[in-house]
């Protein structure tokens, strides 16, 4: 995407970047559709009239171009852990340009302190913080950190015209209607960041639909056949509000189909499933995570616990009366070995019908999680792990059940080549019963079903560097991007900017900056604590 560096005589303007670091640790750009939309929210708080309002994704359009950071007034910066040094290094570059660099994201918001030392601001909780950061800047008299409640969910007007404008093209409409949950999944950071499930009013609702659908050009399939995704972190945490916006979805006589992302309880109630497959839903993808009782008890995810026995039967149901599921497959290296992983995937492949997983994951200990603080009372985080090894490929754990060797060959199967793990007859079966169940009827629900393989066949064969990486936190290469200094650099700037965040040191023991920022621990400031970061060579560490 290019952004002109001219000058805007009118308007100054404001940069909304939202930061990604590949998965494969290249350099490539992902048209995925499920983009985020936090760069709209926090573009919802700008006057288009005040400022030009520049919108870029990392994911989508691929890696901001540095060396053409246009001249703006503002940034913002948002992302998640294990992106973090993608906005510190971005930072670093719009800083030397003259703009105020603002940061948020699930990061920020845990660890304010010790983010601020490379932000000019740091936006803490909701986005709502924004509209008196704005309001300071005018005056010329900028915060270090501002915070507002997650739990507040006043009407904004979502700019969603900004989308095509700024080359995001998508092909359906993301909607919220609600944010947070109020369930307490240990490696979750909602709970850490002591957030509840707060619903949207239907009017804040209908507001945004409107908008959307009528933003949409008149090229576009959004226009012609709109299916709205919400893109809630729960839409089932309340039965109540569900049953709301299904009833305004479904009568909505411009959306033709709609999704949402819920938790795996629902799916028992076939009730429900059929009153909402009546108001035009098509797709749900339900935190399922993982088919281990003991997995799911010791993740603190008691709702999955109530069906856990009958998931099976209650996603095929699903997917017979015309609503297609997706779900990701978490497992935890400390308690499950290779083989039991590989099991537990080859059952689900060889189950005639049943969807495979959108996704893999390695079980992550995000800094800040109930998950991460209990690893650091054991002792079982490995030495030197990156916060950028925080990304669900990475193995973490100082006590995995399998050596390095077959953790690091299971990882590359997983996330780049699963046809090696998921034998292709069987998928190709499966698939078959799949569609059979679905019913020929339902054209769209093929797509989706049909979709959802490809996108993660495709997702492997698009992976680069697998050969090249270990897999394993702290010995696993690096993006190009820590090496995209200028040459003139200072050592103490390519440090703060440009070598990792370091969670462990050299034993495995968590850095100062964590420690000061436990909970028990909050009447202490972590500011005083400089991040420990990678010394070495970062260009000779990506080629090892």
């Amino acid at each position: 995407m290019f952004i002109s560096v001219a000058e805007n005589r009118f308007r100054p303007r404001i940069v909304v970047i939202c930061t990604h670091l590949r998965r494969d640790r290249s350099k490539r750009r992902s048209r995925d559709p499920l983009q985020p939309i936090t760069g709209l929210h926090i573009a919802s708080f700008i006057d288009p009239d005040q400022y030009e309002v520049v919108l870029y994704h990392e994911n989508w359009h691929g890696p901001f171009d540095t060396s053409r950071c246009p001249s703006c007034a503002l940034v913002f910066l948002t992302g998640l852990h294990a992106d973090f040094d993608r906005m510190r290094q971005l930072s670093y570059h719009f800083r030397r340009q003259g703009a105020v660099v603002v940061a948020g994201g699930n990061f920020c918001t845990l660890f304010p302190d010790f983010a601020a030392q490379f932000f000019d601001c740091v936006c803490v909780g909701g986005v709502e913080s924004i509209r008196t950061l704005l309001q300071d800047y005018e005056a010329g008299q900028v915060q270090r950190i501002y915070r507002s409640s997650q739990a507040i969910t006043p009407v904004h007007e979502v700019p969603y015209e900004l989308l095509d404008g700024n080359d995001l093209n998508l092909p359906f409409h993301l909607l919220e209607a609600s944010r947070g949950c109020s369930f307490r999944c240990k490696f979750c950071v909602i709970p850490a960041e002591q957030a509840h499930h707060a619903p949207y009013s239907l009017d804040s609702l209908q507001f945004s639909l409107d908008r959307a659908l009528s933003s949409a050009p008149w090229t576009s399939l959004r226009r012609w056949y709109p299916i709205v995704w919400l893109m809630d972190n729960n839409a089932s945490d309340s039965a109540e509000h569900l049953m709301q916006v299904s009833d305004l979805m479904g009568r909505d006589k411009c959306v033709r189909a709609w999704g949402a992302l819920v938790t795996q309880n629902i799916l028992k109630d076939r009730k429900l499933l059929a009153t909402l497959r009546a108001r035009k839903c098509r797709m749900l993808f339900a935190g399922l995570e993982s088919l281990d009782i003991e997995f799911l008890r010791r993740s603190n995810k008691k709702q999955n616990l109530a069906n856990v026995g009958s998931v099976i039967s209650d996603m095929l149901y699903a997917e017979s009366i015309g609503i297609t599921l997706a779900y990701g497959f978490l497992f935890d290296p400390r308690y499950s070995t290779v083989e039991d992983i590989r099991a537990q995937l080859g059952a689900i492949a060889r189950s005639r019908g049943t969807p495979l997983p959108a996704f893999c994951s390695a079980l992550i200990p995000l800094p800040g999680t109930a998950t991460f603080w209990e690893s650091v009372d054991k002792g079982e985080l490995r030495p030197n792990i990156r916060l950028r090894d925080m990304d669900g490929e990475c193995i973490v754990f100082s006590n995995a059940r399998d050596d390095d060797r077959s953790l690091t060959e299971l990882s590359r199967m997983l996330h780049a080549a699963p046809g090696r793990l998921f034998n292709r007859r069987s998928i190709a079966v499966t698939t078959l019963h799949r569609l059979r169940n679905i019913g020929f009827g339902s054209f769209l629900n093929w797509i989706a079903a049909l979709g959802s393989i490809a996108r993660y066949l495709g997702y492997a064969n698009s992976y680069q560097h697998a050969d090249s990486r270990s897999y394993i936190a702290g010995r696993d290469r690096l993006d190009p991007q820590y090496s995209e200094y200028p040459v003139g650099i200072s050592a103490a700037d390519r440090i703060r900017y440009f070598d990792p965040v370091m969670v462990t040191d050299d034993n495995g023991a968590v850095e100062g900056w964590i420690r000061a920022a436990r909970p028990e621990q909050t009447g202490q400031e972590n500011r005083h604590f400089r991040p420990r970061v990678a010394v070495t060579n970062v260009t000779a560490r990506m080629t090892e």
